[in-house]
């Protein structure tokens, strides 16, 4: 009985061998046509080694065509014959060559499909693990990003290998087994995982410079593929912001602002987004848009008044008042009436609030003045609290009212001051105050400014003999040059005159030289340099 290669069909499977032990071996299964008449069947299993030495032959003796046994992986020999119902065996088949591979590799981390979160702006270390593949030498190790910009190939003895890897891409790796033979794996093991960067910074928005809004700009920070824009405008009535507009996927850094908008509080929230990075926070920006005509002469008129106008919101002022003081002063008690000329000053701070739906606002002011004279320093404060109201006056003008109370005091001088015998008294007052100041416009940063004020004396404070005060009234006014440094900063500088005047009863007496209706009073006029700042903040 003789096989020949005409009927001889192989048919062989390999399963995982269920023992881990060395050497390791799989299960192999091999099928064959039978033949006619045979009642078994010899096979002879050859080794193929480098060293023939090295080498082993196996043979087997089955009934059934077909063999299972444990082979190591690697190359192999094969050869079958029949033995009939004798036991005699016939001729030997032609030698078959066939491989015994290896499994296929478990991938363990990273995690197929895992999207692996990170801190890193470009790079970031990571472990890739696999479990061992019985009979394996060496791994054929293949990594590459979507992009193709990142390339790996490395044959490594370990089951793990550390690589930095670019962020914010998509990566496929793969792990073939391999013997010093050249016996593989049946299959190559794949997998792919993304790697994220770090989250996106968010858009710093430019505000709008004016009312009169013609785009909103954002800046693009790094690695930023689009944008999500989101305009919202306040309900006046309701008091809650409304969604107005929604841009989504935007590659532009600039919203244009329909000039057919309506006029009124309005708010740009921004969004950065990207690829494999996650989203930055909400940028947001408000910002007043004005209502009515938007025009280009519209909005060059309102440029002009900008020397002139108050940001709104919360603003301070210092001042300094410089000059030679006229003292003047009778007490008809003290038969004592006394003019002279001194070198004064006087300090002013305030702190203000003007808001922008209202025209009105507020303005608390605190001076202290004082003068030096034959070596004695006077000094004498005031103080302020006034309602501000502003109304606009043509183009580029517009008229302030303030009304308050105030509290005043003045210094009084009894005797004679040049011979160093004189004796300093001081009355203090509490009235209204009323005020005026027109402001003028030249341009967007030259302005113009003239004022009027009056302080009335009526309620008495104090006064040096307990007597009630006799009304009377101080003056204030003057002029000055406006220029605004930058938006929040504006410097004047100017003229004022300034008569501080207070009286009060004299009170008759046989020490004394006055007689009824007679007044004490005291009186400072200046003509003064003022130097005036503007701090909104």
């Amino acid at each position: 009985m003789r096989l020949t290669t005409a009927f001889l069909i192989l048919i062989f499977t390999f399963w995982t061998a269920a023992v881990w032990a060395a050497p390791y071996r799989r299960l192999v299964n091999f099928e064959w046509d039978a033949i006619e008449g045979a009642k078994s069947y010899d096979i002879e299993l050859r080794q193929v080694k480098e060293d023939p030495k090295d080498a082993k032959t196996f043979t087997f003796k089955v009934k059934e065509a077909a063999w299972n046994g444990r082979l190591t992986p690697g190359k192999y020999l094969m050869k079958l014959r029949a033995r009939d119902y004798r036991g005699v065996p016939g001729d030997w088949s032609p030698e078959s060559d066939f491989n015994v591979g290896l499994e296929a590799a478990i991938l363990k981390s990273p995690a197929s499909r895992a999207r692996i979160a990170s801190k890193e702006e470009d790079s970031v270390k990571m472990e890739f693990q696999w479990n061992p593949v019985g009979g394996a030498d060496m791994y054929q190790f293949v990594l590459t990003s979507e992009d193709g910009k990142t390339q790996v190939s490395e044959v490594i003895r370990d089951t793990k290998l550390k690589l930095s890897l670019p962020v914010a891409n998509n990566y496929t790796w793969k792990v073939l087994a391999a013997t010093n033979e050249g016996i593989r794996s049946d299959a190559t093991s794949v997998s792919q995982f993304s790697v994220l960067g770090k989250a996106l910074e968010n858009p710093k928005i430019s505000k709008p410079e004016s009312e009169f809004v013609r785009e909103v700009k954002w800046n693009r920070p790094d690695n930023v593929s689009s944008f999500d824009v989101f305009v919202l405008k306040l309900n006046e009535k309701d008091k809650k912001w409304e969604k107005f507009k929604v841009i989504e996927n935007t590659q532009e850094e600039s919203l244009p602002f329909d000039e057919t908008w309506p006029g009124g509080r309005y708010q740009v929230a921004v969004r950065a987004k990207s690829n494999l990075r996650p989203s930055s926070p909400l940028a947001k920006q408000s910002f007043s848009v004005r209502h009515g005509d938007r025009s280009p002469a519209a909005e060059y008129t309102a440029l002009v008044r900008k020397s002139i106008d108050r940001v709104t919101g919360w603003y301070a002022i210092a001042s300094y008042l410089v000059t030679e003081m006229q003292f003047s002063g009778k007490n008809p008690e003290k038969n004592s009436a006394v003019a002279y000329s001194a070198l004064g000053g006087t300090g002013r701070m305030g702190l203000g609030w003007f808001g922008d739906r209202t025209p009105w606002g507020f303005l608390g002011i605190i001076d202290m003045s004082g003068f030096t004279f034959n070596g004695k320093t006077q000094t004498f404060a005031s103080a302020e609290a006034n309602a501000v109201y502003r109304k606009t006056m043509g183009d580029r003008g517009e008229l302030r009212f303030q009304v308050g109370p105030y509290y005043k005091e003045l210094p009084e001088t009894v005797g004679d001051p040049f011979s160093g015998s004189s004796e300093d008294l001081k009355i203090t007052s509490a009235g209204p105050h009323f005020g005026a100041e027109y402001w003028f416009s030249l341009t967007p940063k030259l302005g113009i400014q003239v004022n009027a004020h009056m302080y009335m004396s009526l309620l008495k404070i104090s006064t040096p003999n307990g007597a009630p005060l006799t009304p009377s009234m101080s003056t204030q006014y003057g002029f000055l040059g406006s220029y605004r440094f930058t938006p929040t900063f504006t410097g004047l500088v100017g003229y004022a005159r300034r008569e501080d005047k207070m009286s009060y009863k004299a009170v008759p007496a046989s020490d004394n030289f006055a007689v009824d209706g007679d007044t004490n009073e005291s009186t400072i006029v200046g003509n003064y340099l003022n130097i005036f700042a503007e701090w909104a903040f």
